[in-house]
């Protein structure tokens, strides 16, 4: 009971910012088209800083692979609203491509003092469990199925045995379907009208919430699901006992 007590406001704030929001967005929603609606004027703006546009937008993205706080979808569909679909996705693959190899390098190169500095001890230990057995397909379905730490990952497989350029391409294999889908977005998004984009807003903010609430049983279950298809036992079954062990605490 304590623990609902504790939740429910929470929920009922978050309601409350959804709902600001929305009226907010509703209210100025023609001055908030005028600006970012027009595409064209937008890129004109870009034009003129040249090449560093797109620089910049491939280091976002590779920083966000090192450093969390990031949000590596709202990048991709900025990517895709700008360039377009292909060449959204291609400087969004080329930040990614960057960042993962970072990741990986600098794990591999300066150890486990470094990815302690920068991800939470406990999540490391747990998943360098999996490293120890897994292999790479296993890390590709990683990469591959959304909702799973995949930047965690880069550290982790740096930190591994496992060949870094085959790990690198694998990762970014396994990503680009994620961003292809998140470039389109951005490419087709001032096509769909605002009473639309108001409901999938709130949508999407409520599942990120939800996600964030209880990512760690979603993050489990899709751990299992890959264990399952790669015929490894994934560090949520490892505490689970055996039948053996089932039957020994039986008996005791």
């Amino acid at each position: 009971m304590s623990n609902q007590r504790r939740v429910w406001p929470r929920v009922a704030l978050l309601l409350i910012i959804l709902a600001a929001a929305s009226a907010a967005i509703w209210y100025w929603r023609k001055p908030l088209w005028n600006l970012f609606g027009n595409r064209e004027t937008i890129q004109a703006w870009l034009a003129q800083f040249g090449p560093w546009a797109p620089l910049a937008t491939i280091g976002l993205n590779a920083a966000q692979v090192l450093l969390a706080p990031i949000p590596g979808a709202i990048i991709g569909v900025t990517n895709g609203y700008l360039y377009g679909v292909w060449l959204g996705a291609l400087y969004s693959m080329a930040g990614l491509a960057l960042g993962t190899a970072l990741a990986m390098g600098l794990a591999r190169r300066l150890g486990r003092p470094l990815v302690e500095r920068l991800v939470n001890p406990a999540r490391l230990d747990r998943w360098d469990r999996a490293t120890q057995r897994a292999g790479p397909v296993f890390f590709f379905l990683i990469y591959l199925v959304p909702g799973l730490p995949d930047d965690l990952v880069c550290f982790v497989v740096g930190l591994s045995r496992l060949p870094l350029l085959q790990m690198v391409g694998l990762a970014l294999l396994g990503r680009l379907p994620g961003v292809l889908v998140s470039s389109w977005l951005g490419a087709y998004a001032t096509t769909l009208p605002v009473w639309v984009w108001i409901p999938l807003g709130v949508g999407t903010a409520g599942l990120a919430w939800l996600y964030y609430r209880y990512h760690e049983p979603v993050q489990t279950t899709l751990l299992r699901l890959i264990g399952r298809l790669t015929g490894r036992r994934t560090p949520a079954e490892e505490a689970e006992p055996g039948p053996a062990e089932e039957e020994r605490q039986v008996h005791l």
